[in-house]
């Protein structure tokens, strides 16, 4: 029987890098330096070893900026994936895109040659938030996208929002939500801005005005509200989904399926261990092409123990709607008294309450 696998594909290029992007990526590339990471890509991916073993269930390209490297290398990456793997028919095959960077004829491209889902990262609605930010697309450009994606073909698409942004108020949130759901995605994913050290952001916060703790928890109450009023099921912690699209790569990560991540900086989960590829186009291109795991870490990474794997169970569980099963006793009752979470017949699944604070509530079971 066929083992079930994910892949990623980390394509760490960009336009520019957004104010508040704390992933490893660059705006500094050529047509040539693209030319040399797809073959770098597809030398990996042709070193897999005993690929026949594995059905691929998921496949997703991000970044960055996958779209960066243009319609014909990225069915060239795919193309060897199909080539060296048998790929389920219900596989999800997802492109995370960004606006500037992919047109129909390009979107076309794509879709002819199998990807199935693509990830708009739209933000806000706002301009002079998405200037601020400093996104390479303006909100019309966003909209240009997401049409030409429909007449493509596209008929799972993703879009993702972040609130608690600096200079807007819960009113310019609501536009934007209103406006995202009007365009109608399928899934649409939601993330608090979180400001990490070293960013731009980060060292000119103190020019810009943020929502108070209060301001942050109504402007998500807001959100799960309207999202919920047009149909959207809460299924996970930052994600909404209509019936039947709920993204399966993420939710793969969050039940422990294996993946291998291909590309500078990628992470991975294979053969029960956790490992990741050093973040640096060089030092893997130069590398891939000496085998599968050159690239990465996995000769100095250990094993995930048994007592790791089950905090590992109950923590990405609990980013589900659907829960996780515990026992009873590993529950602290302020949980189910404060409305945070539900517990019935073994599963303790938390409510959106529960999702804001997940992390403190994590910690109290794992202690």
């Amino acid at each position: 029987m066929l083992k079930d696998l994910m892949l990623y594909f980390h394509i760490p290029f960009c336009i520019s890098k957004c104010a508040y992007c704390a992933f490893y990526s660059s705006p500094a590339w050529d047509s040539k330096l693209l030319e040399r990471y797809t073959d770098a890509l597809t030398a990996q991916v042709a070193a897999f070893d005993n690929s026949e073993e594995y059905k691929i269930v998921s496949i997703y390209f991000g970044g960055g900026t996958p779209t960066i490297l243009g319609a014909e290398r990225l069915c060239r990456v795919l193309a060897a994936v199909k080539e060296r793997f048998c790929i389920d028919s219900q596989a999800e095959i997802t492109l995370e895109a960004n606006p500037k960077t992919v047109d129909e004829t390009g979107l076309r491209a794509l879709k002819e040659e199998g990807f199935n889902r693509l990830s708009l990262g739209a933000q806000s609605f706002n301009d002079s938030t998405l200037r601020l930010l400093n996104r390479a697309h303006t909100a019309a450009d966003f909209e240009e996208c997401f049409a030409s994606a429909r007449r493509a073909g596209f008929d799972n698409i993703s879009a993702d929002l972040i609130f608690a942004l600096p200079n807007e108020n819960i009113k310019m949130l609501e536009n934007s939500v209103n406006k995202l759901i009007s365009l109608a995605p399928e899934h649409i994913s939601v993330y608090g801005l979180s400001i990490e050290e070293g960013t731009p952001l980060y060292l000119r916060k103190k020019e810009y005005a943020f929502p108070t703790e209060e301001g942050e928890e109504a402007q998500y109450e807001m959100l799960c509200k309207l999202l919920g009023e047009a149909g959207y099921s809460h299924y996970e912690i930052s994600n909404f989904a209509t019936v039947g699209k709920e993204a399966r790569h993420n939710t793969g990560y969050w039940k422990r399926i294996p993946y291998f991540g291909f590309g500078a900086g990628a992470h991975s989960f294979f053969n029960e261990r956790r490992f990741a590829t050093p973040a640096s186009i060089a030092d893997y291109i130069a590398k891939a092409s000496g085998g599968l795991l050159a690239p990465t870490d996995y000769h100095s990474s250990k094993p995930v123990s048994a007592a790791e794997a089950e905090e590992e169970r109950i923590m990405l569980g609990l980013r589900m709607k659907e829960g996780v099963k515990i026992d009873e006793s590993r529950v602290p009752p302020i949980i189910i008294k404060q409305g945070l979470g539900v517990y019935q017949n073994g599963v303790l699944a938390l409510t959106e309450r529960g999702f804001r604070v997940s992390n403190t509530l994590i910690n109290m079971i794992l202690s």
